[in-house]
């Protein structure tokens, strides 16, 4: 298979979200904002942030800040370390906000496949170099220029797809199988209280 070389810039446009005002951060609304707790440090994807309670935020919003399902987002602040380069799916269209410290991905029509891109950025040659270029404060800190400096190594948009496909249909079946032990546990858990119970 040939690879070429490009700058992650000549594949996508990586753009910051708005800077949300603390004053309207509420514990319930329309939207929810996104933070570094939407990323899911074990194996990558969305996460519900169960961390905090003022996730909606109330403040008027421009509509190019309003995510759609499926769209890329991926941190530019590192407050665990190896957080760089996690990437993220949007779950659902019209409810998630892009805050300041999550950039969007977009994909370059013709250039690169999203389900490819996903796992790309995320793969270990992008974490390091981010890794590599980010501030060196206590909370490390990337930017959307940044990303799209990096250098990446891809085949034609055609293999892009089919190994897009493959690894999508692979972190599926992985979600599913921890939803059915997830399942599994909360059953184990009731039927021994259930045990207990009929034992007292």
């Amino acid at each position: 298979m040939n690879l070429t070389k490009h700058k992650l810039g000549e594949l996508v446009e990586v753009t910051r979200g708005m800077s949300l005002s603390g004053q309207y951060y509420a514990e319930e609304g329309e939207f929810i904002r996104l933070t570094l707790g939407n990323f899911n440090m074990n194996g990558g994807g969305f996460k519900e942030n169960t961390s905090k309670t003022d996730l909606y935020f109330t403040g008027s919003v421009k509509d190019e800040f309003i995510l759609k399902k499926g769209d890329i987002i991926t941190p530019l602040t590192e407050q665990s370390v190896g957080l760089l380069g996690t990437t993220a799916r949007i779950p659902e269209s019209g409810r998630y906000i892009q805050s300041q410290d999550v950039a969007l991905v977009r994909c370059k029509e013709g250039r690169i496949d999203s389900n490819f891109c996903y796992y790309l950025i995320s793969s270990k040659l992008v974490r390091q170099q981010l890794s590599a270029a980010a501030q060196q404060t206590k909370i490390r800190h990337t930017s959307p220029d940044k990303i799209m400096d990096c250098t990446v190594w891809i085949p034609n948009l055609e293999n892009q797809i089919k190994i897009g496909r493959i690894l999508t249909d692979i972190d599926n079946k992985i979600a599913l199988n921890r939803q059915i032990n997830d399942n599994l546990e909360i059953l184990d858990h009731s039927s021994r209280e259930a045990g207990a119970r009929r034992a007292v």
